[in-house]
């Protein structure tokens, strides 16, 4: 371990240590691709916080080869200025700066682009639903020359390193596959011709330190691993210094390329293994690092020498000088659960995190005249309330209704695929302990309270409460389960439960009661399940259901009426009875719990956060939490 701490060279670049940040799309662009100042807060952040070599966001080298429209550019007549200010930022932290190259192929998005994606031949990409044309052999020269300009402006820019992105399913890779690449031309014939021209191409145009990112498909055949070696000596012979080694396919193997955290590890350290044993290129590896004792156990093992880090840097800026103190406990862990770093950049909002709202963010302007606050709840919002307002030295207590904190957020560990939510949580838990803000548990806001502890300000951040449907019967059910009964923890005697609703509070509590040695039945009113769950998340959950012989589900169907001894249920085909359930656990919805009459009187101002204000996810509830306590 002690190797990660100690200055490293590659070739003539010399680092500070063997942290380096992988590339981590951000959306913090303009539709053109310009550089805005959240990239330059982010990287600058990363930089202090001791990475060594910082590998930013990858950047398309031509126009069609964009993922998502505000990627940053480097082909535009502007891109050497903006990229610079980037480079700039990277190194008034002594921290070395690399850019990632890279051409979607058929993973382009259109929205981006403008046009439809192009591959070595006309293919789908799965996860995007689009179809991709097939490429004329002048535009794969184009291409290869677009790489070639990239790496000059990259000089130009003021970067230290190259990054060519070869693996992920990216068009460097779909020359490689089979399955993308079926043309019967010199390309199709020798598929490692585009990249030997791509490398031949960029070593060329500048003499930057070359690194190349590299995937081994999960389900590799022997043809694909042969293609893979020879990949790996054409970039030995390229002069390439190390291998960045990943995971998955951005249109076959989303959750793979993302390391959801639901996923096993070992796939990953057997790829490790894979390269380890065909190239003397120092490894770098990538994909859910964040964890101090599996890095140690793969360096005495032999299998990395440098570590990538993407989503727990965005989680915590400053994990490596944490881990070079042994503050492995104030870290701001990762839950690699993609609300942020991945559902908001594909919407376009830019990167976020469910435990770190201030990413991509100026520092809060300090308060002028302290306040005394009192946070009514210790869910997420609070928390990250109660955080903001201490970092401002303001007075604060945090009172909860509830017997401990972090209100819902206590049940995502417990849900299939969720375990290391519990991480972020730790972390949060841990961060308030550590600055020792009081936090009074089964502690009502109530008038009695608010006149004794006689706050200048109010952050109401407590939570929501269940929305029960007016279903005729329902509220003379004898076993009816609240959700709050659920997220405790508790259990009632019987196997059938009815779950009403399937969004993705429903279905994460459905699978969970099926582990526990329940039968639950999902009823839900639209045709699918979990329609607000992020994208990748929800692929895995919906396979895992259908894979669970317990769990049953009915889309597109209404709970009419519960009977004594029946369920009468309403779809498109009319109605039909159930036998009556053992118990039925209501997943229909939430609404915002109010600030109780009276209060305002008591107070001069209130803020409402998180689910108080309006029912969503974490991370809205952390941002809103942070804003509101940091006098945003």
């Amino acid at each position: 371990m002690d190797r990660l701490f100690a200055p490293w060279t590659l070739d003539h670049l010399e680092l500070r240590n063997r942290f380096v940040m992988a590339p981590v799309k951000t959306a913090y662009g303009t539709t053109e691709g310009a550089v805005t100042e959240r990239h330059l807060h982010l990287y600058r952040r990363v930089a202090a916080g001791g990475a060594g070599l910082i590998i930013i966001e990858p950047v398309a080298v031509t126009a069609d080869g964009r993922e998502h429209p505000k990627q940053l550019a480097v082909h535009t007549p502007d891109s050497i200025a903006g990229l610079a200010t980037i480079a700039a930022a990277i190194h008034e932290h002594g921290a070395r700066a690399c850019l990632n190259l890279n051409h979607a192929g058929r993973a382009a998005n259109p929205a981006a682009t403008g046009v439809a994606p192009v591959a070595p031949s006309a293919v789908s990409c799965p996860a995007r639903g689009t179809e991709a044309r097939a490429l004329a052999a002048a535009e794969i020269a184009a291409i290869v020359a677009a790489f070639a300009e990239a790496a000059r402006r990259a000089e130009a820019a003021g970067f230290d390193a190259l990054e060519i992105q070869a693996g992920h399913g990216y068009l460097l890779q779909q020359f490689l596959l089979p399955e993308s690449n079926r043309r019967d031309d010199g390309y199709g014939r020798e598929p490692l011709r585009f990249a030997t021209e791509v490398f031949a191409a960029v070593r060329s145009a500048c003499r930057l330190p070359l690194l190349v990112r590299v995937t081994r498909p999960l389900n590799a055949d022997a043809v694909a691993e042969e293609r893979l070696q020879a990949l790996v000596a054409r970039a030995e012979e390229a002069g390439a210094v190390a291998l960045h080694v990943g995971m998955g396919d951005s249109c076959t193997a989303p959750a793979w390329y993302y390391h959801h955290g639901s996923l096993p590890e070992a796939p990953q350290e057997a790829a490790l293994r894979f390269f380890r044993a065909t190239s003397r290129l120092p490894l770098i590896a990538a994909g859910r690092m964040g964890d101090p004792e599996r890095v140690r156990r793969l360096f005495t093992e032999g299998l990395i020498d440098a570590v990538a880090l993407g989503r727990p840097l965005v989680a915590d800026p400053s994990l490596p000088a944490k881990w070079q103190r042994g503050a492995y406990d104030e870290v701001l862990e990762c839950g690699y659960c993609l609300q942020g770093c991945l559902a908001h950049v594909a919407r376009g909002e830019g990167l976020s995190c469910i435990v770190n709202p201030t990413v991509g963010r100026p520092p809060a302007p300090p308060v002028t005249g302290k306040r005394r606050i009192l946070i009514a709840g210790a869910g997420p919002a609070g928390l990250a309330a109660a955080l903001a307002a201490w970092w401002n030295g303001e007075g604060v207590i945090v009172a909860e209704a509830d017997s401990e904190p972090g209100g819902t957020f206590r049940a995502a560990p417990r849900s299939p695929g969720k375990g290391s939510m519990a991480r972020p949580l730790r972390s949060l838990l841990r961060a308030v302990e550590r600055e020792r803000i009081p936090v009074l548990c089964r502690q009502p806001v109530d008038e009695a309270y608010l006149a004794k502890v006689r706050p200048q300000l109010l952050i109401w951040a407590a939570g929501s409460e269940q929305l029960v449907p007016p279903i005729p019967g329902l509220d003379e059910t004898p076993r009816l389960a609240s959700l709050e009964f659920y997220l405790e923890g508790k259990r009632l005697p019987g196997k059938s439960v009815l779950v009403l609703g399937g969004g993705m509070v429903g279905v994460e509590a459905a699978e969970t009661l099926a582990q526990e040695g329940y039968e639950p039945t999902i009823v839900e009113m639209l045709p699918e399940l979990a329609r607000d769950m992020e994208k990748v998340s929800r692929t895995l959950a919906l396979k895992r259901l259908a894979e669970n012989p317990a769990v049953t589900t009915l889309v597109g169907t209404t709970v009419a009426r519960f009977e004594r001894d029946a369920v009468v249920l309403r779809s498109g085909e009319g109605e039909r009875r159930l036998p009556a359930f053992d118990w039925v656990l209501v997943a229909t919805g939430l609404r915002s719990r109010p600030v109780p009459e009276g209060l305002a009187a008591l107070v001069p101002e209130i803020r409402v956060v998180g689910d108080a204000r309006q029912p969503g996810d974490v991370e809205a509830a952390s941002r809103e939490g942070y804003a509101a306590g940091s006098g945003g």
